[in-house]
């Protein structure tokens, strides 16, 4: 009898265990007023965990500047590769976002290798920068993975592709305003 008990015992604590859901990726995100879904490559309470210093200096340097310098290093073909991902998914979502909130939102990249700048294929003189978006990979002095705002500059690092990727998506939450999970 106690041998019964037991086994269905187990039987139930197997069921039981079989029905609980594992905690799904949140990966979209609909902000009150849009109408759209915006599309993350990663679950949302991941990026929101990346540090940043100044969340509200942040969303306020990217709404006030007319045009958001970005700069990088490229020296390094793979952190150029991880750069070019990270942006597009960086600029399809704030396009968007932008859109929706009346304004037009407006970049300048520039590169340097060395000391020389250079403004999509043409050699430049090294331009004089007010808010800028400045990546740091892996391979180009990423220390930590973080988006952090030191004075008029945001600075956007990642020790892997994974963690630019994160970090990315922490930009672009900041600039929609989202803070917390319970946002999403």
């Amino acid at each position: 009898m106690k041998t019964g008990i037991l086994i269905l015992f187990f039987i139930a604590l197997i069921f039981i265990s079989g029905c609980v859901e594992e905690e799904r990726e949140i990966k979209e995100l609909v902000i009150p007023g849009h109408h759209t879904t915006y599309q993350f490559s990663h679950d949302i309470r991941e990026s929101i965990e990346i540090p940043t210093n100044n969340f509200t200096g942040i969303r306020t340097s990217v709404f006030e500047t007319e045009i958001l310098n970005i700069v990088f290093d490229g020296s390094s073909a793979e952190d150029n590769g991880i750069f070019g991902v990270v942006l597009f998914n960086v600029a399809s979502k704030l396009n968007v976002y932008f859109a929706y909130e009346g304004k037009i939102w407006r970049y300048n990249p520039f590169y340097y290798i060395g000391d020389q700048w250079y403004n999509g294929t043409e050699e430049i003189d090294k331009p004089v920068l007010g808010i800028t978006l400045w990546l740091l990979g892996p391979n180009t002095g990423a220390n930590e993975t973080s988006v952090n705002l030191i004075d008029d500059v945001i600075y956007l690092q990642g020790t892997s592709s994974e963690n630019m990727e994160l970090a990315g998506d922490k930009f672009a939450l900041i600039v929609m305003g989202v803070r917390e999970v319970e946002q999403v």
